[in-house]
């Protein structure tokens, strides 16, 4: 990795032969910056196969977008694993209806929520897209959270006393919001704000 590189990606020259070299793995948001800024596909980018210019996020029609696809899915529930792996797949929208969203298209990826905890705003199986560059975090919003080990889809809430409670949209079930302190915040990480939930339809409950 050249310095022309890295400063074309925002990231070090240290960082990105640590992802060569296998050593630390990129964000999801990160991916999707190395991907632009060098004009290659993520899943290129991630495995190396294909051509790198094949099924690149932006196609000949300019109002496409391919969003990376990860394999990682977010509990709305107790926690899985973080989305730090590589995308297995693309997924092609409009780029107006991103925008249309308030989603920034070239930020945006897709997961998967597990788990019942947001029901019914967001049931198990869905498939979501966030937002990557929307990490600052307000009340009432839904985010997917990193939380050292696990992978959380969750409501935000600010208290008064400056607090902030990762909430669940199923009170039925009893899930106990997750409170963070100032001493905590080197646990927590933001993935992206949720833009939209994509579900078959749901059973009766």
């Amino acid at each position: 990795m050249d310095k022309l590189e890295a400063k074309l990606t925002g990231v070090s020259r240290r960082t990105l032969s640590d992802y060569v070299a296998e050593k630390s793995e990129p964000k999801a948001s990160t991916v999707i910056e190395i991907a632009d800024a060098t004009g290659v596909s993520v899943a290129w980018l991630m495995s190396g196969d294909g051509s790198p210019t094949s099924g690149s996020r932006s196609l000949a029609n300019d109002n496409v977008v391919r969003l990376p696809r990860f394999d990682a899915r977010a509990s709305a529930g107790r926690g899985l694993i973080p989305v730090n792996e590589m995308p297995v797949g693309e997924v092609a929208f409009a780029r107006d209806f991103l925008r249309n969203l308030g989603a920034n298209p070239d930020y945006c990826y897709i997961l998967e929520a597990r788990g019942d905890s947001m029901w019914p705003t967001i049931p198990d199986g869905a498939l979501l897209i966030a937002d990557a560059s929307k990490t600052e975090v307000d009340d009432g919003r839904i985010y997917h959270f990193n939380v050292v080990d696990r992978a959380l889809v969750k409501r935000a809430r600010w208290s008064m006393d400056g607090k902030l409670f990762l909430t669940s949209d199923n009170v039925a079930a009893g899930y106990p919001p997750e409170e963070f302190t100032a001493d905590r915040i080197d646990e927590l990480r933001v993935g992206g704000r949720i833009m939209f939930t994509g579900h078959a339809p749901m059973p009766l409950r």
